[in-house]
C-alpha cells in the first residue's frame, strides 16, 4: 500500500470512523476526540477539547473562538511518544487510512486509527533499523473528558437543557473508565497498565511508561477506544495479525472504483470528501442514517447540508465498489431516517435536528421542507433506488399536501430565515421558490395524477410576478413590495436555476443577478486576491460561492470562469483535502468551519456529473 503525503494545504486535523464512531486526530497523531451518537444529547466527545462556556452562547465572538480551539491540531487529548523518535510525516494509506509515520535512534514508527465495528483500533508498529535497539521506551498521556457536543452556533436555535458533565475516571482491571452520570455516558481505554499517575481535574489525566520488546526487530502495541450511552462490552484485544488484515480491508473499502473523474488529484479529492461522509457524517441511528453537517463543530443534521451529501452519495452508488455500495445503503438509510425518524412537531422539519432525530432549532425554513421531498424524487429517478418510493411516498406527499394548505394567497411561502440561517425582514426568499418549483415538478413524474406539476407552473408564475426587481435582477427576498438586493453562498439553487430548467440560460433577469452577485454592488462580494462571493452570516469569500462560480461558468460555457473555481476550492482546502466554510480575501486562509462536509460532497457530486 502506497502512503500519499500532502504537499500543501493548510494544517487541521484529520478524521476517521465507521459510521458508528469517530475520531478526529492532530497534527502529531495526538488523539483529540472520540465522538459518536448518543440517545438524549445527540452527540458526545471524549476528548480533550475545552469546556463551552454557556454565558457565550449567545455571542457570536466567543462562538467562534471556541470553534477556533477545537480546529486546534496541537490540541491536548491522547499522546503517545517513543523516546528519542520525532514526527517525520502524516499521510494517507492509498487515500483512505491516515498515518503517522516517526523516526529517531534506531527506530521507526508507524501510528495507524482503525474504526471497526464502533470501537476504535489505535496501533503502533515499532521497528528497530540496528541489531543494538532490541525494546522502545513508550509514554503514554491522556487528558479525555466526557461531554456532549457544544453545538456552538452564530445564530442559536434552540440551546438544549444544561447537562452535567461531571466526570470520573478510574483504572479497574487493565482498563482506564471515564464516567459521566450526569449525561449518561462511558468511555474506555484499554489494555493499560496500572498509571503512574491519575489525576482528577477538567479533563482528568492519566500517564503512564511502557518498554516494548522489539523480537526479531519488531513489535507492535494496540489500544481500542469506545465511547458511548451505556456501560462498555468488554472485547478481546485482537493480535496484531488480525489487525493488519483489518487495515487491509479497511483501505480496500475506501477506495474509489469508479471510473469518473479520470484526472488522478480529482479522483483523490472525490474519495476525500466521499470517506469523509461515510465515515465522520453518516451516523447509525438502528436501521436509519442521520447525516451530519460534520463530526466535531456542529454534529447537527440540517436538510439543506444532507441534501448536498445524498448528492454524492447518489451519484456515487450509480458505480462498482465497496464505496459506492457503501453509498447505497447510506442514503437509503438517509431516507428512512428523513421520513420515519426525525421529529415533525405541526409537520415540519426544524432548522436542525439531533442525530436520534430530536428537533435542536425549532425554527421554520421554508428550504428544509422542500429538500426531503426533492431528495426522495431523484433517489427513485435519478440515483437507482426505486423501492424508496413505495416506502416513503405516504409521508412525502403528506408533506406536499401540507405546503400547498400553508401558501400565502399571493402563491409564495413565508420563511422565517435565510439558508444562512440569519432572520428575514422580507418573508419571502426566492432560491427556496426555486427549490420548491424543482420538487413539485419531480413529485409530477412520480404521481403524474397529482396536483404538482400544475402547482409547480403556479410557483414559478408567482416569482416572475413578485421577484423581478426594478435593476432587472431576481430579488433575494420580498414581502410583494419591497425588494432585497442580495445574493449568498447558500443559495446554490440560485445558480443552478437554469440547469435545472426553471429558467433559460439566455434568461436576461437571471444573467444579471449573477453578474450582480460578483460585484461590489452586493454585500455577499468580498473583494481581494482570493475574493470571491460569500455570507454576511461569517463574512469572507466561501467555498459554497466558489461552487456557484462553477456551475454558472458551465452555464455561460466559460471554461476560464469554470477553471478559475476549481482552482480556488484546491487553493483553499485543507491538506485532507476538505473544504473550509470561508477564507480571508488576501490570503485564501480559511477563516470559518475547517470541518463542513456540505462544499466538499456538492463539489464531488459535480465531478461525478451530478446536476444537483
Amino acid at each position: 500500500m502506497a502512503v500519499h503525503v500532502p504537499r500543501r494545504g493548510f494544517c487541521k486535523p484529520w478524521d476517521v470512523g465507521d459510521g458508528q464512531i469517530a475520531a478526529t486526530l492532530g497534527a502529531d497523531g495526538t488523539v483529540l476526540s472520540v465522538h459518536g451518537p448518543h440517545p438524549r444529547w445527540g452527540w458526545v466527545h471524549l476528548s480533550g477539547f475545552p469546556p463551552f462556556e454557556e454565558a457565550g452562547r449567545f455571542d457570536p465572538d466567543y462562538v467562534r473562538g471556541y470553534r477556533r480551539d477545537l480546529e486546534n491540531p496541537r490540541g491536548e487529548g491522547l499522546r503517545v511518544e517513543v523516546e528519542g523518535c520525532a514526527l517525520q510525516h502524516r499521510g494517507w494509506l492509498d487515500g483512505a487510512v491516515p498515518v503517522w509515520r516517526y523516526e529517531g535512534e534506531g527506530l521507526e514508527v508507524c501510528w495507524t486509527p482503525l474504526p471497526y465495528q464502533g470501537r476504535l483500533f489505535l496501533w503502533m508498529q515499532v521497528r528497530s533499523r540496528h541489531v543494538s535497539v532490541d525494546r522502545a521506551k513508550v509514554r503514554f498521556r491522556v487528558r479525555w473528558r466526557l461531554h456532549p457536543a457544544a453545538y456552538g452556533q452564530i445564530t442559536e436555535g434552540g440551546p438544549l437543557p444544561r447537562a452535567s458533565s461531571a466526570n470520573s475516571l478510574r483504572w479497574r482491571r487493565g482498563a482506564l473508565l471515564w464516567e459521566a452520570f450526569g449525561l449518561p455516558a462511558w468511555g474506555v481505554l484499554y489494555p493499560v497498565p496500572e498509571p503512574r499517575e491519575l489525576r482528577g481535574g477538567d479533563p482528568p489525566e492519566a500517564s503512564w511508561e511502557e518498554d516494548l520488546p522489539l523480537p526479531e526487530g519488531f513489535g507492535d502495541r494496540l489500544l481500542v477506544v469506545w465511547a458511548g450511552s451505556h456501560w462498555p462490552e468488554e472485547v478481546q484485544v485482537p493480535a496484531g495479525q488480525e489487525v493488519r488484515a483489518w487495515a487491509g480491508e479497511a483501505v480496500e473499502a475506501r477506495c474509489w472504483q469508479g471510473s469518473r473523474p479520470r484526472n488522478p488529484r480529482l479522483r483523490t479529492f472525490l474519495q476525500r470528501q466521499l470517506c469523509f461522509v461515510l465515515d465522520c457524517c453518516a451516523v447509525s441511528v438502528g436501521d436509519a442514517t442521520a447525516l451530519v453537517t460534520d463530526p466535531v463543530l456542529l454534529p447537527l443534521s440540517w436538510n439543506r447540508d444532507a441534501y448536498y451529501l445524498a448528492c454524492l452519495l447518489g451519484s456515487a452508488c450509480r458505480f462498482p465498489g465497496p464505496l459506492a455500495d457503501r453509498a447505497r445503503r447510506a442514503l437509503a438509510g438517509h431516507l428512512r431516517w428523513l421520513f420515519w425518524v426525525a421529529h415533525r412537531p405541526d409537520g415540519w422539519w426544524g432548522r436542525s435536528h439531533l442525530t436520534g432525530g430530536a428537533v435542536k432549532d425549532p425554527v421554520f425554513q421554508l428550504d428544509q421542507q422542500w429538500y426531503p421531498l426533492l431528495e426522495l424524487a431523484r433517489a427513485v429517478l435519478d440515483w437507482g433506488l426505486p423501492e424508496a418510493w413505495s416506502e416513503h411516498h405516504p409521508q412525502a406527499l403528506r408533506v406536499a399536501r401540507q405546503l400547498l394548505e400553508a401558501r400565502h394567497p399571493s402563491g409564495l411561502w413565508p420563511t422565517a430565515q435565510s439558508p444562512a440561517d440569519d432572520p428575514l425582514e422580507l418573508p419571502y426568499h426566492f432560491s427556496s421558490h426555486v427549490l420548491a418549483w424543482r420538487a413539485l415538478t419531480l413529485l409530477s413524474r412520480l404521481d403524474p395524477s397529482g396536483p404538482w406539476a400544475r402547482e409547480a407552473e403556479n410557483v414559478r408564475d408567482a416569482v416572475r410576478r413578485h421577484f423581478v426587481t426594478p435593476e432587472g435582477t431576481w430579488a433575494y427576498a420580498t414581502d410583494g413590495h419591497r425588494h432585497l438586493l442580495y445574493q449568498d453562498a447558500n443559495d446554490l439553487p440560485t445558480a443552478c436555476a437554469t440547469r435545472w430548467g426553471f429558467l433559460d440560460p439566455k434568461d436576461g433577469v437571471w444573467r444579471r443577478t449573477v453578474q450582480f452577485a460578483w460585484s461590489s454592488c452586493n454585500a455577499g462580494f468580498f473583494p481581494g486576491p482570493k475574493g470571491g462571493l460569500g455570507s454576511v452570516h461569517a463574512p469572507g469569500p466561501w467555498t459554497l460561492g466558489d461552487l456557484q462560480r462553477f456551475v454558472v461558468g458551465c452555464e455561460f460555457k466559460e471554461a476560464v470562469r469554470v477553471r478559475a473555481a476549481w482552482r480556488r476550492l484546491r487553493e483553499v482546502a485543507a491538506d485532507d483535502e476538505l473544504l473550509p466554510e470561508s477564507y480571508d480575501p488576501d490570503t485564501g486562509a480559511p477563516r470559518t468551519r475547517m470541518w463542513f462536509a456540505w462544499p466538499g460532497a456538492a463539489a464531488a457530486a459535480l465531478l461525478l456529473g451530478d446536476p444537483l
